[in-house]
C-alpha cells in the first residue's frame, strides 16, 4: 500500500527530526517500519486495546487497565505496563481512557523481518502518524478504527472521508494519524478527489496544524504531486517566508523540524526560494538554519551573497552567533565571485 519512494521520503523527514532532537525518545518504545499507521495498529504482532490510565511512572512507563481488546487476541493482560516516548509521558492524564497500540516486538535489523522475537518488555508503538499510539478515546477515533479493522475497510472511501474530517476538528493526534495514513498509503492518496486534495493542502499551509502533521503532508505532496496536487513548493516557501527565525525551544512537537524540512526539500528538489525569504534567516542564532540559508543563497543567488552577509554584519543589533558564522563565511572570498545565479521564477 506504499512504495519505496514514499518510504524514503518519510525516512528523510524522520532523520531530520532525530538530528534536531525534535523527536527525542525517553523510553525504548517500538518504532515501527514505514507502513501506514492503521495497517501497523492492526498488524498481527500489534495489540490494540481500550484502557484507563492508572499509573504514570516518571521513568517512562504507563500502566493501563484493560477494558476492551480489538480482535480476538487472548494474551492481553489486565494491567498493561508499557514503555512510552517522552511525548506520551508528557501528555498522560490519570483516569483518562485511551486507545493504545503496543507490541512486545522490537525493531532490530539483525533479524530478517526487522524485528526481534518477543521479550518481556511491552512497548507502545511509535511510528509515522502515531506519535505515539496512545490516543484519547473518542467517538471519532472509534469510528475510524471500526472501519480500519479490516483490509477492505482500510481501502474504503468511508475511511478516507473519516480521515479527511479530522482536519475540520480540533484533535491534533487524529490529524497526525490521518496525515500519516495519507502519506504512506499510496492506494488511499491515489483516490483523493479535488475536494480531498484541497483539505490536505489547507492543512499543510495552516499554522494552526501541528508541525509534524504538516511535515508529513508536505513531504508526501512533494513526492507524489499527482496524488496530492502541485502545491508542495508553495507550502515550503510559506514556511521559509513567515516562520520565526529566532529559534524554538526543544519541544518534542515544536516547529524546528518543519523548518529544516522546508530547507532540505528546497535544496534537494531545486525549489526556487525568494531572496528575501532566505536572507531573513541570516539573522537567526541557530547554526543549522544559518547553514541551510547560506547554502541556498550561494547556490541560487551567488552574486548577491557577499552583499547579503555584509548587510547583516553591518547591523550592530544582529545576533552575535549569526555575526560570527557569517564572518567565517566571508573569509573565503573566492566563493562570492560573480558566478551566475539560479534563474528566478
Amino acid at each position: 500500500m506504499h512504495n519505496r519512494q514514499s518510504s524514503r521520503a518519510i525516512a528523510r523527514l524522520l532523520k531530520l527530526l532525530v538530528i534536531t532532537t525534535i523527536l527525542a525518545i525517553a523510553a525504548p518504545a517500538w518504532a515501527g517500519p514505514a507502513v501506514p499507521p492503521l495497517e501497523l495498529l492492526f498488524a498481527p504482532e500489534s495489540r490494540l486495546v481500550i484502557g484507563t490510565l492508572v499509573e504514570i511512572n516518571p521513568a517512562g512507563r504507563l500502566v493501563f487497565k484493560r477494558e476492551k481488546v480489538y480482535g480476538t487476541h487472548k494474551d492481553v493482560p489486565e494491567l498493561i505496563d508499557a514503555a512510552v516516548t517522552s511525548n506520551a509521558l508528557e501528555d498522560a492524564q490519570l483516569k483518562q481512557r485511551y486507545i493504545v497500540g503496543y507490541t512486545t516486538f522490537h525493531n532490530d535489523r539483525q533479524y530478517p523481518a526487522g524485528i526481534t522475537p518477543p521479550r518481556k518488555a511491552t512497548n507502545v508503538i511509535s511510528s509515522s502518524g502515531l506519535d505515539p499510539a496512545v490516543l484519547v478515546d473518542t467517538p471519532e477515533l472509534r469510528r475510524i478504527l471500526a472501519q480500519a479493522a479490516s483490509e477492505r475497510g482500510r481501502e474504503s472511501g468511508t475511511l478516507r472521508r473519516l480521515l479527511l474530517q479530522t482536519f475540520a476538528a480540533d484533535d491534533a493526534a487524529l490529524q497526525r494519524l490521518a496525515a500519516g495514513q495519507f502519506a504512506l498509503d499510496t492506494g488511499m492518496s491515489g483516490k483523493l478527489d479535488a475536494a480531498g486534495k484541497a483539505i490536505l493542502q489547507r492543512a499543510a499551509m495552516s499554522d494552526a496544524i501541528n508541525p509534524t502533521t504538516r511535515s508529513l503532508l508536505i513531504t508526501a505532496a512533494a513526492d507524489r504531486p499527482q496524488d496530492f496536487g502541485p502545491w508542495a513548493a508553495e507550502a515550503i516557501n510559506k514556511v521559509l517566508e513567515i516562520a520565526p527565525v529566532d529559534g524554538y525551544p526543544s519541544a518534542p512537537r515544536g516547529p524546528a523540524g518543519l523548518v529544516l524540512l522546508a530547507f532540505n526539500e528546497a535544496s534537494t528538489r531545486g525549489i526556487q526560494v525568494p531572496f528575501a525569504s532566505l536572507t531573513r534567516w541570516l539573522r537567526s542564532p541557530q547554526r543549522l538554519y544559518l547553514e541551510h540559508a547560506t547554502g541556498l543563497i550561494e547556490s541560487m543567488y551567488r552574486g548577491r551573497a557577499k552583499a547579503a552577509y555584509e548587510a547583516v554584519l553591518g547591523d550592530a543589533g544582529a545576533d552575535p552567533a549569526a555575526r560570527q558564522f557569517l564572518e567565517a563565511r566571508l573569509r573565503d572570498t573566492g566563493r562570492f565571485n560573480a558566478a551566475p545565479e539560479t534563474p528566478s521564477n
